[in-house]
Parts: structure tokens; C-alpha cells; sequence
């Protein structure tokens, strides 16, 4: 995956272009270039030249407020021209943050390397800076410039310095300063008492040989030192040179070495290159996942494979912003259970690095531990600083996430990594922040979606956004009153969004976490999965007939049909059969039960040119408005049918005409049988059966039969206004009638969900049949399903195809590949897979609310057209190679 993400890079570099900026001199009242030619170190005041030597590890922000409230500061941020990037930073305009400095350390490939370069420079261009503080090799270690006076290895930081009209760049060494200065732990060398001993062992810059080991011989070499807190240690410099405990000429010397540096600062700077914002957020984020680190005791993934008993929980003690942006994401594979209860087995604990030590560790995983004993915890921490260089997986701790730096986005990579969406490398020897727990590093791979953007699996993301005009026009016509729509590639979702309301009230906008009734898209989310698992376990064959499973078939002409031709709709049964129509009362009907036209008699329009008598009534020895023990099959709200017509239904099914066999009729009638087939081989209802074999597993925790059983209302989307049959609003109930007079689960219709859900399954059936590290089918069963058995159908068994005959209508994209998949629904549904694109398409919609004569999404092509914007935003090889 990672060798694929870095070949899209290249591919969108080459065909977006590194384009050259225009030559035009770049004028900025830069008053640096002047000052520094101008200071001369006598000049200045003990204060003045700490404050020159003195930089802020940490955000200027804090600086800035210290310096204002003491009256110092450090002419390179007082001067807006420095940013600092050890801990990476967040520009004006950009939507994510440039990396920090051990996210660049994690970057082996070179292509990366110049684009962020690239990046950085323009940056550094628009917002008028000059001085960059570092890592001491960072990104400027590569580029085929001349460069000055680079730092020695041995210091872990520097301040580069844009000195040319080119991007040329000096540095300055710089190193941390001592966390406690003049404290009893660190004292100076000088330092001692009474006795004339020292009393404490000096600072040490590092253990390197060849480098000043206290502070008072480092500063003559001219290096900044990093201040965490330089509010106090300006304080504290102050009192030591004025008391002398310090050598005011070893600061001269310093600061001089310094000066003589910023002093080579040139006005003439103009980035040679540019890079696309996509390429370079793309790349910014990318940095950042090779950066997340995943440790765990044992070598396998923190999370099972399947998450059928995940009870899984947050404590948290970091920001609220970063918590809601993990539990966000985090919820998109698994939903999280209050913490109140206390059988949680998984444990996420959001730690802050910033805070971390011993016995905060000890305190709160007692806590933990205490209330929850059996579960397994994994602490994740954006940042974890140094703490890790010398402290081991803390005991009672089962795994450990971590990344480089403490950004919002950062904590959404790292919950994609926790659920299993990213590929996590070793930790590097390099790194050395992670030396004490490198022995428990564990290599990951992505085996759940991931969410990313376009960019990142070579597509266009401006054409994607042609999707927004489409639902808008979609919406604007009336054609639905919202929809989610869906798109991954290669495992990637890149399109996730929401459009419009459940209904045209307005009442509620749509959300991803909301259900849509998909129809017919149940054949191959419930149905066609069950039959598939059966087969593989020899339960049944294709050559199989009607007769040898439903003896009730045997005196008719349907015991012959095989399985097969159910499975390709060439069975010769009838499409459909309107079961509630035998049940109206025809003593009470007025006058033929349809008319053509709209008139008093005939007044509920059903579709065009079809008018249903107003005087239908039902008759009452078949529905009712309270259950009992005869009245048991709900229906919709408040509206029960008699169980022994059911009997009714199999005997019209038995009865029905049969038409010719093997030439393809698309036909519900055959999903009849097929989903009592899988009650009847597996012992279980079709909903009970893929909640335990496929639905928990799989993470579908949004995916059910009778929602309303199961879901607030508010989560469900109303379908249609029923006036025909159960006369109220269908909402929460399944709409197709048939399927609802058979309890609500069928073989054709019955099932709820929302487009994540529906993308997992479908991610799955690309997969060749795995998800999450779990193999649910094989390779060979999915071939052989979703692939066409005769030139004169187009059709798998049970999956719909393209059209491959370009004279009539196809279900899919013109753009579709003839191996890929998928099924519509009823309802304004359709869900899609490209095996040679590695397209997920998925789009839900209530297209029948109000009524389902309103044909205007079919009419007006909205999702083809929707799928075909997606197969225009790939970004194809030859067009790369053309465009270079």
C-alpha cells in the first residue's frame, strides 16, 4: 500500500506539474537585512544579547506575551521572519499542518522530500519569512544547493537561514536549553560551595564526544539555546551574568558568532518551484501517517478481527477538540459504549504527552484497572515527547499508539490507526524519543477502510466536487430530499457526504449515521452473502431444484427450477405479485379497482396514469389495528396481518404463471425462495443469520431488519406516504409490500442501512473476501458470483452488471468496467464495485418520499451521473505521461 500511495504521488506531481513562480522580485520591507549589519555586540545590554541567544521551543504565542510582560525579545520573532517547525505548524490557508520535525526524520523517499521542500520555501515566500528553527539536517540536507557552515550532527537542532535568491540556506546550531538551570539537580561547572568543590554535576549538551559539555562552554560556540519556559530562564540568565556567576565576554563571543551569521541575509529570495495545494496537503498528511507508531506485547492487532463482543470505551485526558475528533472517527469502524458500564473489554485511554510521568501512569491505570479488570487498554498519545526514551510499555498497558505531534488531525490518523485503517511501519532506529519500547514496534497493515482525500488513491478532487452541483440540482428538482453519498477507492474513502433532509419539511438534515430502506440492494447485502456462506459449506448446490428444498413445489411446474436460475433471474417466475391487492374487500369496492384517469371514484395516484379507487378497504379477517396471537405480523405502525395468509401468499407464488425459462425476467418472486432457503439450511431467520455471521464482524453496527425495533425513529429516513395500502407514512418499516406482509425480512427487500455500512460490505466483496483481517468468504465464491454466466444476461447470480450491449440502458456508470457489480433498489438506491478501479460507489436515497410515481432521479440520471464523476476524477496513467 505504502509503495502504491508513493507511485500516486509521483503520478499527481507529474501531471499537476512543479511549475515555476514567476521571476519578479520578491519586495518586502525586510528590516532584518539592515538591523543585523547595523547591531554591533557592544551595543547591547546583557539583556538585549539573551534575548538574542534565547528561542522558544515552544509556540511563540507564550513567548511573545513573556517578552511583552518583561520587556525582551528575540529580534527574529519580534520581526515575524522565524517559524518554528519543530513541533510542525499550521499556516494561514493550509488544511493541514506542515510535519514537525520527527515526522520529516520518518520520510525515506525523496520525491516527498522535495515536495514538502517545495512547500516549505513557498510558504516561507508568502508569508515573508527567512528563518526556519529545525532539526539539524531536516529538509535541506538533500537539495543541490551550496550550503554553509551546516551544524554538526551532534546538535539535534538548528536555525536555517534563507540567505539566497535561490532557497540557499546557513544554520546555526541549536540545542535545548537545561530544564533546571541553577537548580540543585543541574548546576553550572563554576557552581560550588564553601569548600570550593562542586557540589552538583554539571549540564551536558549530549554524551557525544567532541561537544562543549556545560552550558557556560557552549555559549562562545554562537548557538541558540531552546527555551521551554523563556520567561524564567531570561530571569535566571540575567541574575547569573549580572552576578557574575556567568562570563559576560564568553556571551559576547556568542553572540558576535551569531550576528556574523544573520548578518549573510540576502532580500532577493524567490522559490524557484511551486506544487500544487492538493500535492502538498496530500503530502503534509503523509508524513504524519508514516509517522504513527503502533506497540503492542504481543504481535498481532490491538482490536480482533471480527468485532462481534467489542465493548469498547474512551478515557480521555486530553483536550475536548482532540477527543471528539478521535471518538468521530473512531465510531466510524466501532460504536463506543458508555462508560458507565462495566464489562468494557477495550479501552482507549487519550493520555497527554505533555503531562506524562510515573506516577500519573500509576494513578490513572489503577483507576482503569479497577473498574474495569478484564479489559484490554491501549493508551494513545499524539505526542509523548522524550517520555519514551527512557520509560518501558507502562505494566498493565496492552498497547501503545503514537505519533509525532499534537495536532488535531493527528488524533484522527491515530484513531484510523487504532481501528486498523493504516499502515503502521517499525519504529526506526532512528527515533530515538522510542528507544525503551522499540522491542514491543509492530508492523500494521490496513485491513478496515480508511479516510483519506482524493489525492492520496490518484483522483481529481475538483471533479469529485461536481457531485455537489449534481445533488444540488438532484434536490432543486425534487428529485429526492437528501441522499448520502459514498466513494472510496482502493480501500480509501475519499467522498463521504450528506445532502438535504429526510423530507421535503426540512425538519432534519440528513447524517451519515442515518438509515435509508435500500430496497433491492438487500439481494446482495443479505441474501446473496447468506447463500454464498451456505455454498461454501456444501449446504446446497446450483444444480439444485425448487423441489428437493420445497416440497410444496412438487405438483407444480416450479419444482424443476434450479437454484442457479433463481440466482440469474432465469426462472420464468413473474416480477412480482401485488399480494396486498387479494386482500381488499371487493364487497365494499365501488366500480374496477384502477382507473386511468383522476376523477372523484379514482382520486390516489399510484403512478403515471394509474389511479387508485377510493373506496379500497381491506378486509378485516386479514389486517387489524392490535396484535394477538392470529394478528401477529407487523405490517407498519399500528397495522397487524393475519398469520395464516401467508399461506395465501405461497399459494399465489405456486400459482403464478410461469413464463419461459432460462431467458432472463428479473424477477422477486425467486428471492422468495432463496430467503426461506436460507432460514430453511441455516436454522436461522436471513436477519438473525448475517447479524452474527456478517453484520457484528464487519463493524455493520447501522445495518438491520426492523429498525424500528432497534434505532430511534429520528435515525431512520421516511419513505413513501403510503395511500394505497397501509395508508400512513412508512417510516422504520420496510416499504416494499410484500416483504412487509412477510414480517418485514425477505429475500428481495427488508434491510436498513447507511452508506458506510453498505461501503464495508462492498469493500469486502473487492477484497476477494476479507475485511479486518478476517476471511468471511473465498476467493473463488466471489468470482463466481459476481461474475456473468451467458452472453444473453448480464447478470451474476444474484449481482447486477453493466450492460455490455451499449444499445440499451445499463444499471451502472458508461464508465463501469463489465467486471464490475453491484444492485439498485426501489427506493433510489444503488450500490457499486469496480475491481479494476477499485471503486466503492454507494448512493441511498428516498427517492418515493412523498409518493413513488416520482420518477425524477430516474428521469434525470442523477446516480450514473454521480458515478460517472467519480470514474472522470481518476487520474489515469496515460494522461500523466501525455501531460509530461
Amino acid at each position: 500500500m505504502k509503495t502504491k500511495l508513493l507511485h500516486y504521488i509521483f503520478l499527481l506531481s507529474l501531471f499537476c506539474g512543479v511549475a515555476n513562480l514567476s521571476e519578479a522580485q520578491y519586495s518586502v520591507d525586510f528590516l532584518l537585512a539592515r538591523n543585523f549589519h547595523e547591531i554591533s555586540v557592544d551595543s547591547l545590554s546583557i539583556e538585549e544579547k539573551i534575548a538574542l541567544i534565547l528561542l522558544p521551543s515552544t509556540k511563540e504565542e507564550n513567548y511573545r506575551k513573556g517578552a511583552e510582560k518583561n520587556g525582551f525579545q528575540n529580534p527574529l520573532i519580534s520581526s515575524g521572519a522565524m517559524i518554528n517547525i519543530i513541533d510542525g505548524f499550521f499556516g494561514d490557508e493550509e488544511v493541514y499542518p506542515f510535519p514537525d520535525v520527527r515526522a520529516i526524520r520518518a520520510i525515506d523517499d525523496n520525491k516527498m522530500r522535495r515536495i514538502l521542500r517545495v512547500d516549505l520555501l513557498n510558504d516561507l515566500y508568502k508569508s515573508k519569512k527567512r528563518f526556519v528553527l529545525a532539526g539539524n539536517q531536516y529538509l535541506f540536507d538533500e537539495v543541490k544547493f551550496s550550503w554553509k557552515n551546516s551544524p554538526s550532527n551532534h546538535f539535534p537542532f538548528a536555525l536555517w537561514v534563507i540567505a539566497g535568491n535561490r532557497g540557499e540556506a546557513i544554520s546555526i546550531p541549536a540545542v535545548k536549553m537545561p530544564g533546571q538551570l541553577f537548580e540543585r539537580s543541574q548546576a553550572l561547572e563554576t557552581l560550588s560551595d564553601n569548600s570550593n568543590k562542586q557540589i552538583f554535576s554539571p549540564w551536558r549538551v549530549d554524551n557525544h564526544t567532541g561537544l562543549p559539555v556545560t552550558f557556560e562552554k557552549t555559549v562562545p560556540k554562537g548557538i541558540f539555546f531552546l527555551s521551554e519556559n523563556p520567561e524564567d530562564d531570561f530571569k535566571k540568565l540575567v541574575r547569573a551574568y549580572k552576578n557574575n556567576l556567568l562570563v559576560e565576554d564568553d556571551l559576547d563571543i556568542g553572540c558576535k558568532r551569531i550576528l556574523e551569521k544573520l548578518q549573510e541575509v540576502k532580500c532577493d529570495f524567490v522559490p524557484q518551484d511551486s506544487v500544487p495545494e492538493s500535492i502538498a496537503h496530500l503530502t503534509r498528511r503523509q508524513a504524519f501517517e508514516q509517522g504513527v507508531r503502533f506497540f503492542n506485547r504481543r504481535d498481532i492487532a490491538f482490536l480482533p478481527a471480527g468485532f462481534t463482543n467489542i465493548k469498547a470505551g474512551i478515557i480521555s485526558d486530553v483536550k475536548e477538540e482532540a477527543t471528539f475528533t478521535f471518538h468521530q472517527m473512531i465510531e466510524n469502524h466501532i460504536p463506543l459504549t458508555n462508560n458507565e458500564v462495566s464489562d468494557l473489554n477495550y479501552i482507549f485511554w487519550l493520555a497527554d504527552g505533555s503531562e506524562l510521568n510515573d506516577s500519573i501512569i500509576e494513578h490513572k491505570l489503577s483507576i482503569i484497572l479497577e473498574k474495569y479488570p478484564e479489559a484490554q487498554i491501549a493508551i494513545i498519545i499524539a505526542d509523548s515527547g522524550d517520555y519514551f526514551k527512557f520509560h518501558s510499555l507502562p505494566d498493565g498497558v496492552d498497547a501503545l499508539f503514537t505519533s509525532t505531534s499534537d495536532y488535531l488531525p493527528v488524533w484522527d490518523l491515530l484513531a484510523q490507526a487504532v481501528a486498523g485503517g493504516l499502515i503502521i511501519g517499525h519504529a526506526q532506529p532512528h527515533e530515538d524519543w522510542l528507544a525503551n519500547v522499540k522491542q514491543f514496534s509492530r508492523k500494521s497493515s490496513a485491513t478496515r477502510l480508511k479516510f483519506g482525500i482524493p489525492e492520496e488513491v490518484a483522483m481529481y478532487r475538483d471533479s469529485l466536487l461536481y457531485i455537489d452541483s449534481i445533488m444540488t440540482e438532484a434536490i432543486r428538482l425534487e428529485a429526492t430530499p437528501g441522499a448520502q453519498v459514498l466513494i472510496a477507492r482502493d480501500g480509501v474513502v475519499v467522498w463521504s457526504k450528506n445532502y438535504g433532509h429526510h423530507t421535503y419539511e426540512k425538519n432534519r438534515e440528513v447524517e451519515s449515521s442515518d438509515l435509508y430502506d435500500v430496497a433491492s440492494v438487500t439481494k446482495i447485502m443479505a441474501t446473496i452473502p447468506a447463500l454464498m456462506h451456505l455454498y461454501e459449506k456444501g449446504k446446497w448446490k446450483m444444480e439444485d431444484t425448487l423441489g428437493m428444498y420445497f416440497p410444496e413445489t412438487d405438483t407444480t411446474d416450479k419444482a424443476g427450477i434450479t437454484l442457479k436460475e433463481l440466482l440469474l433471474h432465469e426462472s420464468g417466475l413473474t416480477s412480482y405479485i401485488p399480494f396486498y391487492q387479494q386482500t381488499i374487500d371487493r364487497d365494499r369496492l365501488k366500480g374496477g379497482l384502477f382507473g386511468r384517469r383522476y376523477s372523484w371514484l379514482y382520486n390516489i395516484k399510484l403512478d403515471d396514469y394509474i389511479y387508485l379507487n377510493r373506496t379500497v378497504r381491506y378486509r378485516k379477517d386479514t389486517f387489524q389495528k392490535r396484535p394477538d396471537e392470529v394478528f401477529s405480523i407487523p405490517v407498519a405502525h399500528n397495522f397487524f396481518m393475519n398469520r395464516q395468509y401467508l399461506d395465501s401468499m405461497k399459494l399465489q407464488v405456486l400459482e403464478s404463471p410461469l413464463r419461459t425459462r432460462h431467458r432472463y425476467l428479473y424477477s422477486d418472486l425467486g428471492f422468495f425462495f432463496l430467503g426461506q432457503l436460507v432460514a430453511n439450511l441455516s436454522g436461522k431467520t436471513t436477519d438473525v443469520f448475517m447479524d452474527s455471521v456478517y453484520y457484528k464482524p464487519l463493524g455493520m453496527y447501522r445495518t438491520a431488519f426492523l429498525p424500528a425495533d432497534k434505532f430511534p425513529s429520528e435515525e431512520i429516513v421516511p419513505t413513501e406516504e403510503d395511500n394505497a395500502f397501509r395508508k400512513q407514512l412508512i417510516h422504520g418499516w420496510v416499504h416494499d409490500p410484500g416483504a412487509a406482509m412477510m414480517g418485514g425480512v425477505a429475500g428481495h427487500a427488508g434491510l436498513f442501512s447507511n452508506a458506510l455500512d453498505m461501503a464495508r460490505m462492498m469493500q469486502m466483496y473487492l477484497n476477494k473476501g476479507t475485511y479486518g483481517g478476517k476471511r468471511y468468504l473465498e476467493e473463488s465464491t466471489i468470482d463466481l458470483y459476481t461474475t456473468a454466466h451467458s452472453a444473453e444476461n448480464r447478470r451474476g447470480l444474484g449481482f447486477d452488471k453493466p450492460e455490455p450491449d451499449t444499445a440499451k440502458v445499463s444499471p451502472a456508470s458508461k464508465f463501469a468496467a463489465l467486471s464490475s457489480f453491484g444492485h439498485s433498489g426501489f427506493t433510489g438506491t444503488l450500490v457499486w464495485a469496480d475491481p479494476e478501479s477499485g471503486l466503492v460507489y454507494v448512493f441511498l436515497s428516498n427517492r418515493i418520499h412523498p409518493h413513488q410515481y416520482n420518477k425524477t432521479l430516474i428521469k434525470e440520471n442523477i446516480r450514473t451521473r454521480i458515478q460517472d464523476a467519480a470514474y472522470k476524477a481518476i487520474i489515469r496513467r496515460d494522461e500523466t505521461s501525455q501531460e509530461h
